[in-house]
């Protein structure tokens, strides 16, 4: 009697441990936020339920080829925040394993010296469903164009909808004696940012709406088109973009068909060739893949636009592209 009762309880015990495995693998995943670019929504430390179920259970993540989803719910929405493995951590340093690999080699061009290699350690590749998580608001859908034009981004041509949690930096354009007044008018806390005898305040739409100032004095810190950033998609300083300032760039939906050309090969070779296993050669004006040339290419995925609330301290698309739909993990419940 005692056996059978002891192997009852051993047989439950395991179908609880594989239930409870289930759960964790497709259905839900409690996640701690490590990070700071979600503010003033999400803050560093807090705990957040991820519904795996949004888009659905993935399968064979790691080769584009077999990967499926099963489709238990609905796709993600516009401004829902989203749970993805990093897109650039394919490759990671052994020794700055917490560091964007592709990040540090536009920053240090010359890392692979000699006196370099121990500092910087050897190169590890990662499969999609190892690489780090991350966690933004998505704002751009398979099949969108995105546009962020002075600091404002902008969907097909439409302005998007923005949260209310999105944070900014604004600057202060009255005397100091006046910005002395806001401040203590409307309990601002932060300490202002000072450059060149100006106040600048990193503050969400919702506080913006709430701020007793005339809207002359207080305005979106941006940085000018036409300066460009080298460390913003795609890297290619004659396009003069920034973060405030950059596209259009176009999503591709699985099983579409694009024209590819030396001229906008920049947007998408990272995806045929990294995400997508199919290797592209530029020679000339002309493209080839496996020695066969090519000026079209179908998609075999989905692919994503997200970016951090707290954007002047987020390193999302703007700093390194679409997110492929093979790395969407789920999506956050309490926002």
């Amino acid at each position: 009697m005692k056996k059978r009762v002891i192997f009852k309880i051993i047989v439950w015990i395991a179908v609880g441990v594989v239930i409870s495995d289930l759960a964790y693998r497709y259905g839900f995943e409690l996640l701690e936020i490590p990070t700071s670019s979600m503010e003033k929504s999400i803050y560093a430390g807090e705990y957040v339920l991820v519904n795996k179920l949004i888009p659905g259970p993935r399968f064979f993540s790691n080769n584009p080829e077999k990967y499926r989803r099963w489709r238990v719910n609905r796709e993600p929405r516009y401004n829902e925040v989203v749970v993805f493995n990093f897109p650039e951590a394919d490759t990671v340093l052994a020794n700055r394993p917490g560091e964007s690999y592709y990040l540090l080699k536009r920053q240090h061009p010359n890392y692979r010296d000699s006196l370099k290699k121990e500092f910087w350690g050897e190169t590890i590749p990662l499969k999609v469903n190892r690489r780090p998580r991350m966690l933004k608001r998505l704002k751009g859908l398979p099949g969108d164009t995105i546009l962020i034009a002075q600091g404002k981004l902008f969907i097909n041509s439409r302005p998007a909808v923005e949260a209310g949690t999105s944070v900014s930096s604004w600057q202060w354009r009255g005397s100091h004696d006046e910005f002395n007044w806001f401040v203590e008018q409307n309990n601002i806390a932060q300490t202002p940012i000072t450059r060149n005898n100006r106040y600048f305040l990193k503050l969400s739409l919702n506080e913006m709406e709430e701020m007793a100032a005339p809207a002359e004095l207080l305005t979106r810190d941006v940085m000018r088109r036409g300066i460009p950033d080298p460390h913003v998609f795609p890297f290619k300083r004659n396009l003069g973009w920034n973060s405030d300032n950059m596209g259009p760039v176009y999503l591709p939906r699985a099983g579409e068909t694009i024209e590819i050309n030396p001229g906008n090969i920049h947007f998408y070779r990272r995806m045929i060739e990294v995400f997508e296993n199919t290797p592209i050669e530029v020679k000339g004006n002309y493209l080839f893949s496996n020695n066969i040339p090519i000026s079209r290419y179908t998609f075999k995925m989905n692919y994503y636009w997200v970016h951090g609330d707290n954007r002047p301290h987020s390193f999302d698309s703007r700093y390194w592209g679409a997110v492929p739909e093979n790395h969407l993990v789920g999506v956050v419940m309490r926002r």
